[in-house]
């Protein structure tokens, strides 16, 4: 199993803190300590448009499926929604009282969540007229780090060891509870019950969501004790970040209390890999089944395929 590079992606300054495609796979956005968010075509590399308005550091992107809407997130404590094509910002969007380190975007762009140091989760309604939080969620015990949302739930990860699902048609909350801080989540496909957590004492846990989350898999061999560090996975592969500037794969296989050590690490980024997002196709066409992009603490976003 192995992926090589195709292109490297500049144009930021310090570290890139997150990186995903959008829903087409043709483009790449990036959001960095610099405060700048730059749209990339991923074939060629090129700079296609910067988003400039933060105010501090960029933490989380997120975009819509008609690729029509972004939505980010920084240290200014703000989340600013943007239309793509005009770079012009949308709405500004205020609630939160710390650092905002993530965000998530429902498939039409009608509701935007975000998850903040200050242990909250807001919702918005973009589809309203006032701009504060359509409902905030307080069950979390410490910061929300990662976030994401499908037809009806959000799952959030928190650094206080649990993986909260919210329900939002039947109005109620399962907690799952991981024994170390949680950075990352990650469905790998629609059609599962399955969720990847990413958590600080250097694993991947694979959870089943529908046998009480139960954990039916371990990842390790990567590095992540300190950092917000983001993984991804597929029904196939599962792919992560790390500490010593690899970028970790791992085949997908159900171990019980067995950890499963990576299959290959790529290299390529001087520094921490913050974060690594899989090519939207990577399950259903097998030219992408490596494709992703990495985001890392030197400045670099890449291409993998």
């Amino acid at each position: 199993m192995g992926a090589r590079v195709l292109q490297r992606i500049g144009g930021h300054t310090g570290s890139v803190n997150t990186a995903i495609f959008d829903t087409t796979g043709d483009y790449v956005v990036s959001g960095g300590q610099d405060k700048r968010i730059l749209l990339s075509n991923a074939n060629t590399g090129r700079q296609v448009q910067s988003y400039d308005g933060h105010g501090w550091a960029v933490q989380g992107v997120a975009i819509n499926q008609d690729g029509s809407q972004l939505a980010s997130c920084g240290g200014d404590r703000m989340v600013f929604v943007w239309d793509i094509s005009t770079a012009q910002i949308k709405r500004k969007l205020t609630g939160h009282q710390q650092r905002v380190d993530c965000v998530a975007t429902s498939k039409d762009g009608s509701i935007v969540a975000s998850g903040s140091f200050d242990k909250t989760v807001c919702i918005w309604d973009m589809r309203a007229a006032p701009r504060s939080p359509l409902q905030v969620l307080k069950e979390s015990k410490d910061g929300v780090a990662s976030l994401v949302m499908t037809d009806s739930e959000i799952i959030a990860g928190s650094i206080d060891n649990c993986v909260r699902t919210y329900d939002i048609r039947m109005a109620r909350v399962i907690e799952d509870s991981l024994g170390s801080p949680v950075v990352s989540v990650a469905i790998p496909s629609p059609q599962t019950s399955m969720l990847a957590v990413g958590c600080m004492d250097n694993t991947i846990q694979l959870l089943d969501r529908s046998n009480n989350g139960n954990v039916v898999a371990t990842f390790a061999g990567h590095k992540c004790a300190e950092y917000r560090i983001q993984c991804d996975a597929n029904k196939k592969i599962v792919v992560s970040g790390s500490e010593d500037g690899f970028v970790y794969l791992w085949n997908v296989v159900a171990s019980g209390d067995k950890v499963t050590q990576h299959t290959s690490r790529l290299s390529g980024h001087t520094g921490i890999v913050n974060s690594v997002k899989l090519h939207p196709q990577s399950d259903s066409n097998p030219e992408k089944a490596f494709a992703m992009v990495s985001a890392g603490s030197n400045g670099s976003v890449i291409i993998w395929g």
